[in-house]
């Protein structure tokens, strides 16, 4: 007994240092991933005071609490709510599997979840902050797509290669998905009334991919100073 006693002993000691080794790897690995969007959000915010702009906000709080539709810039907390990989959903990793074999055989679903969701999503987001920090309010087409243009003129601009790779992706999206409006509907309308309802589907997806589609056919095409100046809205 006082054997049997020792070892389930050890073994409760082995469980709590095995939970205390996870618990520290995680952390570890959300405060690299913090850093890391730490940077590029400064970046971003650096580029805009390097045009002559001065954001009334201060550079939105980070936080890794998996959003449903993969980002959300709180405006009245001033938080840019994002993802951790590590603790989606199986479904969620197996949605971004689908999506990077999408794009390149090659591409795991990590890897598109990364490029995705904290790079280009991550900047859409920021784009939310900046109408923010100009007080500017529209309906939810009009502010989707203002974002997503400030999103498009930024990363055509760091990373064309990059831009071109997630505009082949939005456009698949387009070619391969329904259109989740009802005939006869106007789609902006449609986005209005169903606005709570969407994030974090299909319907949202293909919105996103539609609004970004055609910002990148826009003549002229603005560059980043352009759309920071303008806060998103199209040039006149």
């Amino acid at each position: 007994m006082y054997l049997i006693r020792i070892l389930r002993s050890v073994k409760i000691r082995v469980l709590i240092l095995l939970v205390l080794i996870i618990n520290t790897a995680s952390a570890q690995q959300n405060d690299t991933l913090i850093k890391k969007l730490t940077v590029l959000r400064d970046s971003y915010i650096s580029e805009i005071k390097s045009f002559g702009f001065n954001p009334s906000l201060a550079p939105p709080v980070i936080v890794l609490d998996n959003p449903r539709s993969f980002g959300n810039y709180d405006d009245e907390k001033n938080i840019l709510h994002t993802c951790d990989w590590n603790t989606l959903p199986v479904q969620m990793h197996q949605l971004f599997d689908a999506f990077g074999k999408n794009i390149h055989p090659a591409l795991t679903g990590e890897q598109f979840f990364e490029i995705s969701v904290h790079q280009w999503i991550f900047i859409h987001e920021l784009g939310h902050w900046w109408r923010a920090c100009q007080n500017i309010t529209a309906d939810p087409y009009e502010n989707e797509k203002a974002a997503n243009r400030i999103a498009s003129a930024y990363w055509n601009e760091h990373d064309p290669q990059f831009y071109q790779l997630m505009l082949k992706f939005f456009n698949g999206v387009i070619e391969h998905s329904p259109s989740p409006v009802p005939a006869g509907q106007d789609k902006a309308q449609y986005l209005k009334d169903n606005y709570q309802k969407l994030p974090g589907g299909a319907a949202y997806t293909w919105y996103q991919s539609i609004m970004i589609v055609e910002v990148g056919k826009e003549h002229p095409f603005e560059t980043f100073r352009q759309v920071v100046q303008n806060a998103g809205k199209p040039l006149q």
